[in-house]
Formats: C-alpha cells, structure tokens, sequence
C-alpha cells in the first residue's frame, strides 16, 4: 500500500505533507513526554520487525483461495498493533514515520508521497486501529476479536482513503479504485488481524506486565526486545525466500485502473537498494539489503530515542 512517486502531483503531495509533519511534531512530544524509557527498546525492535514483515510479500489466495486473489499478494502494516502495545496512536505515527523514511531506501513509497503513506498506514491506521480496538474493548467485546477487528480496519479504511487520494490526483476512476483497493486490503486485513492477534497473544503470554495498565512506567523490555531482535533476525535471513512475486494490491489496482500514465514529471528518487537488493550480488545480496535495513531502524531510532529524552 505504498503510493510510488508520480502518483500524486506535488502540490496535492505537498499538502499530505503537511498533514503528515504536523502529526509527526505531536508524535515526538509524545515520545519525549510519555514513552518511559524502558519502552524504547521495545520500539525500537517492533519497528525494525514491522520492517522485515513487509519485505515478505504473502500470496494473498492462501487467505481466501479463489481465482481473483491468484495473482495478488499483501504484506504487514502493523499500525494497530503498534498503537495498542504502546497504549497510543501517537506510536503508530511515530514508527511508520521511522518505518517509511528507511524504506525509501529502497525504493518502497516514493519520497513525495511520503506524507500520504505517512497519513493513511500511520496517522489514519493508527487512530483508527487503536480508537476501534477500546471502543470494542469497552463494549466487552473478546479481546482477540477486538485485536482482529481493530487490525482490519486499519488496513481496509485507509486503503479506501487512498483511493480517494488517488481519484483525487487524477491517477484512478473512483468507483474502480475504491472497489479494487477495499477488496484487495479487506483480504489483507484478514492476515493483518492474525497476525496482530498472535503477536499481541504471544506477548501477553510471556510477559503481560508490558501491556498491563501504568506499566510501561516500571517494565524494562530490553530482554524481550533482545529475543525478538534475533527472532527477526532469522525471518530478514528468509525473508527473500518466503516473499511472494505477486503485486500488492494497489500495484494490481494500478495496472487494472490506470490508463493515461502517472505525472511523468515527478521523478522517482533512485533507491540505494532497489527492491530490496543490492545489485549484482543475487540471493545474498537480498539478504545483506533487508539487514542493511534492519541494522538502520535500530541504529536511527536508538539515536532519536537518544535526543528525545535529552531534549
């Protein structure tokens, strides 16, 4: 769901831009004022995981297996989980930020419509996501199925969002685009909701007093932010080999819907490592790229987290 460059005329992208700057200030103050210490490492981890995840593109049939998913693929957002662990959207805002500037690297999202990836995976995701999973929580709705909604719908609205974004740039027809797109990321949602359930579980299991009310004044998480750095670790390692080739869907939307080219006279910025590889070098050139990425989320983000709590 990452909008290339040429895709949104600059001014339309500037204002996203805007948008996006203006929710990245307020994220930061809440990192410096609210995110106790003991939660950076944490943070940290999580973003360089959500990272890894959304190299590794998964068929999209072997959620719903009928012929129009075929050729489809999705990968993790990870805006809602991100918010709940942290109790804040404001986190989501953050990570994605952090998550998005690295992938440029790579040629993932374009550097002009930043704001707007920024807007719908983080700002749009986030709230939504973390707003969805309390207001089902206090209707006594089961915390699995809180997890799941909250994380569905924050891959099916923002997508529709941008769709509209879209429409709006003159890159797609309405109609077809809002079509296209929610029924492309309403499936994704689907695997965006087990996975959110199962590595929320996973931690609760382990160690509940992280997510437990008031606890991240008190909870050091450097032990499970170390554990979960080496289990992300081995995934980077596979990552190439478990990638599906199938286009997401917004790049499957893109070829259906777009007929008179995109705004040719935004050009892309070339990518330091495309696709997530460094040419030449094959498979291992893949894997060295991913951990390249990796080892930047950890290293950017412990400098940040450094000058916040100066600040």
């Amino acid at each position: 769901m990452h909008i290339p460059d040429g895709y949104i005329p600059l001014g339309q992208a500037a204002v996203y831009w805007i948008i996006a700057v203006i929710f990245i200030a307020r994220a930061v103050k809440w990192a410096r004022s609210d995110m106790n210490e003991n939660m950076i490492p944490l943070f940290g981890v999580i973003a360089a995981g959500m990272f890894v995840l959304q190299t590794i593109n998964i068929a999209a049939n072997l959620l719903i297996p009928i012929p129009m998913f075929g050729g489809v693929s999705w990968h993790v957002v990870g805006a809602a989980l991100t918010a709940i662990i942290f109790a804040s959207p404001w986190a989501a805002v953050l990570l994605m930020t952090l998550v998005l500037a690295v992938q440029s690297l790579f040629g993932d999202g374009g550097i002009t419509a930043m704001g707007a990836n920024i807007m719908n995976m983080g700002i749009i995701g986030g709230f939504l996501g973390y707003y969805s999973f309390i207001g089902l929580s206090k209707l006594s709705v089961k915390r699995p199925v809180a997890l799941f909604a909250a994380a569905w719908l924050s891959m099916i609205i923002p997508s529709i969002a941008l769709a509209f974004e879209l429409w709006f740039a003159g890159t797609f027809p309405l109609k077809q685009g809002v079509l296209l797109m929610g029924t492309f990321q309403g499936v994704a949602g689907i695997g965006e909701g087990i996975i959110t359930v199962i590595v929320f579980g996973a931690i609760i299991k382990t160690r509940p007093d992280i997510v437990a009310e008031d606890a991240h004044k008190k909870v050091s998480t450097a032990k499970v932010a170390v554990v979960g750095a080496i289990a992300i670790l081995g995934i980077a390692v596979a990552a190439p080999f478990l990638a599906s080739g199938n286009p997401d869907g917004l790049q499957q939307t893109a070829s259906v819907v777009i007929k008179n080219g995109i705004h040719t006279a935004i050009a892309p910025v070339a990518p330091l490592f495309p696709n997530y590889s460094i040419p030449g070098m094959g498979e291992e050139g893949k894997v060295a790229a991913i951990m390249i990425g990796f080892a930047a989320i950890i290293i950017v983000w412990l400098g940040a987290a450094r000058l916040l709590k100066k600040g």
